[in-house]
């Protein structure tokens, strides 16, 4: 009776190893060995759930992709008033990368790797456009009640949102260099959040509401 538990702890053990292990060194760098000893089992316990590196990499993309509550945010914040639906999805994301430092390693790894590993077998691509989907009407709200520019294209204003939103964890060692905010400090992330909710509004907006 305990073998299914058993097997499901072995593989979450795994799972969460790995997710360490890419997050650190991404796809190539990553070692099975280093792996199997962080999750206390075998190398020869890892090859029999998972065939190669490759399975199991696409396996981590998929148990994070699952992990991630972007959907249920956009779901949920679609019931509010427009700009204060597109600035709790704003803290969403901030708070999500900020919590989970490994949505920033593996994004800029799948990143070098063309996107290869997550639009092969995972479920982030169907959440995202779900997500699109629910940040939508958000937007048409906004703009039939005259918040918003009429202009606004519901892809391109969602996924520019997400890439400024999640710059500083992408790219905040280079950016922390480069100028006098310590981006991997709360204080530097919360600067980063205001500046976020303050640009996108502005750039949301009708031009008479600026």
């Amino acid at each position: 009776m305990s073998a299914p538990r058993d097997k499901g702890t072995t593989l979450e053990k795994i799972i969460k190893a790995a997710e360490g292990e890419f997050s650190l060194r991404g796809f190539e760098g990553a070692n099975i060995e280093n792996i199997a000893r962080e999750a206390g089992v075998t190398k020869q316990l890892v090859y029999h759930y998972f065939r190669n590196k490759d399975q199991l990499y696409k396996a981590t993309l998929e148990n994070v992709s699952e992990g991630m509550e972007i959907l249920e945010a956009a779901e949920t914040f679609a019931s509010l008033e427009p700009r204060d639906a597109i600035t709790r999805l704003i803290n969403k994301i901030i708070d999500d990368f900020n919590e989970h430092p490994s949505y920033a390693a593996l994004t800029l790894d799948q990143a070098l790797h063309h996107g290869e590993h997550i639009t092969q077998s995972s479920s982030f691509i169907p959440t995202m456009r779900a997500t699109i989907a629910s940040f939508k009407p958000i937007l048409e709200r906004g703009i039939a009640n005259g918040d918003f520019r009429p202009d606004l294209d519901a892809d391109i204003t969602f996924w520019m949102l997400f890439h400024l939103t999640t710059a500083c964890f992408l790219n905040g060692k280079v950016m922390s260099e480069a100028s006098d905010i310590d981006f991997a400090a709360s204080a530097g992330i919360e600067r980063w959040r205001e500046g976020c909710v303050d640009f996108v509004l502005n750039a949301l907006c009708r031009k008479s509401e600026v």
